[in-house]
């Protein structure tokens, strides 16, 4: 009897502790639902119709997804974003890390250098474009100006206006905005490290680059995929930046995925057409993701 009295008991404590998990467990699931599942249907159910601004929408089908397939704006968009979002988060992380680096020795007046640095994340992003606007101009730009004095250049270039370098200059200032995230990020990272495995890779003969390779690179592997799956997700979805610098021009040299949305739904006003653009790339966004999260889970 005593046996299973214990069992009965153990049985009601565990009933008792799935019911309270789960009771624990509804705001979060209720949260995720109204604020992510709900808008997420409703646009996808949006996306099938021919929705315009102050006018009902009627089902049309996948009529939005055949004319973008059509569309060679689309594809531009698709292949901007992901130029703009692969180079910018490269040069970010590798900025990042050759900073944090730096940032992790002893220097003279490191609490001032580490606030130097933080700055561009500091600054809001549309002060940053406009500034950086003003910067790049071809007319009174503080860039061309410098250049034309060092003898450089002879003319001034127009960097936000040639379908050649305009996406670049973007990218740049989107890289300028993002590396004080990736130093910082990593920096605590190198600085969770123990540093009796640098001192044990000392005695064992290892170089500063195998030190690097072997012990610094795999102590701050899960925290890097961590910043660059954050920081993919941010760029891809920066909108600021691109339309204050050049809206999306000269042509569509820098249309990116959300200005393209942006220019159906508030200068066409097709507001169908313009969320199939954001859901069409969605999948491509959520595999992505769910491959960067899978090496995470690896990484730990």
């Amino acid at each position: 009897m005593g046996q299973i009295e214990t069992h009965r008991l153990r049985t009601r404590a565990a009933f008792g502790d799935t019911w309270l998990a789960i009771l624990l467990l509804v705001p979060l699931i209720v949260t995720i639902f109204g604020v992510i599942g709900l808008p997420f249907v409703n646009a996808i159910l949006q996306s099938f119709t021919d929705k315009r601004v102050g006018l009902p929408g009627h089902f049309v089908g996948l009529l939005n997804y055949r004319e973008l397939v059509r569309d060679p704006a689309f594809w531009i968009a698709v292949r901007n974003s992901a130029a703009y979002a692969v180079v910018a988060v490269a040069l970010k992380l590798i900025a990042g890390f050759v900073m944090a680096l730096v940032l992790d020795k002893p220097l003279p007046g490191r609490p001032l250098w580490r606030a130097l640095i933080l700055l561009p994340w500091a600054i809001p992003a549309l002060v940053a474009a406009l500034t950086w606007r003003w910067m790049y101009s071809d007319t009174n730009g503080v860039i061309n100006s410098i250049l034309i004095r060092l003898g450089l250049i002879n003319h001034p270039i127009p960097w936000l206006a040639a379908l050649s370098i305009a996406l670049i200059s973007v990218i740049m200032v989107n890289v300028w905005k993002g590396v004080p995230f990736f130093t910082f990020t990593l920096l605590g990272g190198l600085q969770s490290i123990d540093r009796q495995l640098y001192e044990a890779a000392a005695i064992d003969g290892a170089t500063g680059w195998q030190q690097t390779r072997h012990v610094t690179i795999p102590g701050i592997l899960p925290v890097t995929l961590t910043a660059t799956l954050l920081s993919l997700i941010w760029t891809f979805n920066d909108f600021q930046t691109v339309f204050v610098l050049t809206g999306g021009g000269p042509g569509h040299a820098t249309t990116i995925v959300a200005t393209l949305t942006y220019e159906y739904a508030f200068w066409n006003l097709e507001l169908g057409k313009a969320v199939a653009v954001s859901v069409a790339v969605a999948p491509v966004f959520i595999i992505g993701i769910l491959a960067l999260s899978q090496l995470i889970s690896n990484g730990d």
